[in-house]
């Protein structure tokens, strides 16, 4: 997904489809809908109620008991069409907030259950602080166009063109007149609305960028403070910083613009109104309560109009947002996901035949790869850094869809291309190099909210030797763990990382680097299991470390995305080639 370069956002369809994410609400948006027009209604009849009061109480000759009892009943029926209207507008307020609520959560729920969905490549190409924006700012965007756009701005919409009809009913020369200033305000608000826009996608670029930024920095902060380049990174953070800064000086110098030419027209406008109307008192044929009124409805024409340019601010997030959250919603999922649940008979076996692969087109990162793995064998992958041996295991796991003319990759003696890829992940135990937890307490984190019976999990502790990091907490399986498991040490959360893949009691099971980040101490133990570990099942070790795969039935030796060499430990040092020195390199 290419930020620096968002399409024109289609407004109106990204509208129509927001409005259908509300549809569950149809009926309440419906009442809201007539509870917005009935309120500007409301509002159009009170400069009537005083136009009334003026001509036939203050004005006009009579008894002073008898209009001083029209005034008060006027009065009365002024107060109590105010309270009305407040009624009116609080419950339509009320019920698009419940409106809007309804479609943010549907639409963050949608957004959450589409990330799960979403193939590795989309991970691997949004940063993290642009996917956390998703979700937060720009579903918080979709409820402010129904809090404070649909909310007040139907209310507006109808006010406007009602208090219209009533000044055209009241007055049409004076209306008619008013009507010169129309194109240049319509002219401004579209130069707005231009402006706006372009300065809103900006800023929610440079938004999301910020939080990229912040993320990775927070997740980089060891390695910032160890190689002392705070300074650094304060500085690229300014001018980030700076770039929104500025962005958002432009948007409010152009507000200052906006508005002050707003008032000058208002104030012009009733200047025009007082002259004319003026005149026409004097000449008999308009009432001062026609005037008063008029004035009213001048009054009340600008607030409406200059509160739906400036909710238009708004509506334009709100549309930018919706944008990019339907390109998520669109992206396509992993194909694997829907396909028939039908797997075959668990044997363990892998298949890897002609395999080629490559994440950009132009740098392939594996090279007709084939080699076999036969039911219960233990078989090691190794070879130098970027030799392809953990895009091996993502393309076994279905990370990365095979095209068919790039080789095929057999589990269980069927293609992945016939695998429903939960089932698939299922019987697939993997630990990776990269150890994380969830925050919540251990249990939660061996079963991942799944339904995994307590004495499986004990079985899965004792074999991974993780029954002491367990037991030396109180509440054991229930104690909480910190962020990341930031209260256990590097070799405790590895044990447990064990322990979660074994929990699924899968017939295979694939090790990469599992044991780069154990102390010698832990990895002792972890040694000592691994007979156990590992009995009954399948497993593909990935290691830098050659002395911890000495004994493992088949060893893969990889250079530059090719299989370079195969055979145990001592056909490959007999042989003498890659795997020989790499070997010796690491004992002398």
């Amino acid at each position: 997904m290419d930020e620096e370069r968002l399409e024109r956002p289609a407004a109106l369809a990204n509208l129509r489809r927001l409005l259908s994410e509300s549809l569950p609400g149809r009926g309440l948006l419906l009442a809201c809908l007539l509870g917005s027009l009935a309120s500007a209604l409301v509002k159009v009849f009170l400069p009537q109620v005083v136009r009334a009061g003026i001509d036939h109480f203050m004005v006009a000759s009579g008894a002073t008991a008898g209009r001083l009892d029209g005034l008060k009943q006027l009065a009365a029926t002024y107060a109590g069409l105010l309270l009305v209207g407040l009624v009116i507008e609080y419950s339509t307020a009320l019920g698009l907030n419940r409106v809007g609520q309804g479609v943010v959560r549907s639409m963050r729920s949608r957004i959450w259950s589409k990330f799960h969905r979403l193939p590795i490549q989309f991970f691997d190409q949004n940063a993290v602080g642009r996917l956390v924006t998703r979700v937060a700012n720009d579903t918080n965007a979709l409820a402010e166009l129904f809090t404070n756009v649909l909310a007040s701005g139907l209310a507006d919409f109808f006010l406007f063109f009602g208090i219209l009809s009533a000044m055209l009913y009241l007055e049409p020369g004076l209306t008619a007149i008013l009507f010169l200033l129309c194109p240049f305000l319509v002219a401004l608000t579209f130069w707005f609305k231009r402006v706006a826009q372009a300065l809103y996608r900006e800023l929610r670029v440079l938004l999301a960028r910020v939080n990229a930024f912040f993320g990775e920095t927070v997740q980089g902060i060891t390695i910032i403070k160890s190689l002392s380049a705070q300074q650094v990174i304060r500085e690229r953070f300014g001018l980030l910083n700076q770039e929104c800064y500025n962005n958002e000086m432009d948007i409010i110098h152009r507000q200052a613009i906006f508005r002050p030419i707003f008032a000058i027209s208002e104030i012009l406008a009733s200047a025009l109104v007082l002259i004319i109307g003026g005149r026409q008192i004097l000449a008999g044929d308009l009432t001062m309560g026609g005037l008063v009124a008029f004035l009213f409805y001048l009054r009340m024409l600008f607030s409406p109009l200059q509160e739906m340019a400036e909710k238009f601010n708004v509506f334009q997030k709100a549309v930018i947002a919706s944008e990019r959250l339907f390109r998520i919603l669109d992206s396509d999922s992993e194909p694997g996901l829907d396909r028939p649940s039908n797997p075959p008979p668990p044997t363990g076996s892998v298949r890897f035949d002609k395999v080629s692969f490559a994440y950009d087109p132009e740098k392939p990162v594996l090279h007709e790869v084939s080699f076999e793995v036969e039911a219960g064998q233990k078989v090691a992958l190794v070879g130098p850094t970027g030799s392809g041996k953990t895009t091996i295991t993502g393309l076994l796991l279905g990370f990365y869809p095979l095209a068919p003319e790039s080789g095929q990759i057999e589990v269980d003696g069927q293609s992945l291309e016939g695998w429903n890829l939960t089932d698939l992940r299922n019987r697939i135990g993997f630990v990776h190099q990269d150890l994380f937890l969830f925050s919540g307490d251990i249990r939660r984190n061996l079963t991942l909210f799944g339904d995994i019976p307590e004495q499986r999990l004990e079985q899965a502790l004792r074999v991974s030797r993780a029954e002491g990091v367990v037991h030396r907490f109180e509440k054991g399986l229930d104690h909480e763990l910190g962020e990341g498991g930031n209260d256990l040490s590097q070799g405790e959360r590895q044990l447990l990382s064990f322990a979660r893949a074994l929990a699924r009691e899968p017939g295979i099971l694939i090790l990469d680097e599992a044991t780069a980040s154990i102390d010698s101490k832990t990895e002792a133990a972890i040694n000592q299991a691994l007979e156990q570990l590992l009995e009954g099942r399948t497993a593909l070790i990935i290691a830098h470390r050659l002395a911890t795969v000495k004994n493992v039935d088949k060893i893969i030796v990889l250079q530059e995305g090719r299989v370079v060499e195969e055979g145990n430990h001592e056909q490959l040092l007999a042989a003498d080639g890659l795997y020989a020195l790499m070997f010796r390199s690491q004992t002398i």
